[in-house]
């Protein structure tokens, strides 16, 4: 081979790895480009849902604060019920603990009774307001 070979050959080897790396350049920035174009759109989603939610939530709680307050009493007793006792509880406890834990899954009973008697309540009203607003706006037509 000959110096003007060699240098020929270094020259097709810079260019064609100068290619490549331009070639993943795009390549990588085309995919980093997407990727956070899909972050974008799930951020602004999680967004939405969350604020719906917190708006759902804000309304019914001030709609029923009864049931909310049921529901939440019901929530924390299942949690006491469910999680398990610390060894400082049962130092402090003793006994006790096993029955304010059947205490707590009794209330827990009862609270989600009540909850869901209130919640019947509410449902057969609004159905019972519906009923009677649909039969208003028929007669209306008539």
């Amino acid at each position: 081979m000959t110096a003007a070979s060699d240098t020929s050959t270094l020259d097709d080897t810079r260019s064609k790895a100068s290619d490549a790396y331009d070639a993943a350049r795009e390549r990588t920035s085309s995919a980093y480009e997407a990727a956070r174009e899909r972050a974008s759109k799930a951020y602004e989603s999680a967004r939405d849902t969350v604020g719906r939610g917190t708006d759902w939530s804000t309304q019914n709680l001030s709609n029923n604060p009864v049931a909310a307050i049921l529901g939440g009493f019901a929530l924390g007793a299942v949690l006491a019920a469910v999680l398990p006792a610390t060894r400082r509880e049962r130092e402090a406890l003793g006994g006790v603990g096993h029955k304010l834990t059947d205490a707590a899954r009794e209330a827990a009973r009862n609270a989600t009774d009540a909850a869901k008697e209130q919640i019947d309540e509410i449902s057969n009203s609004a159905v019972q307001k519906v009923g009677q607003a649909v039969v208003d706006a028929v007669a209306s037509k008539d």
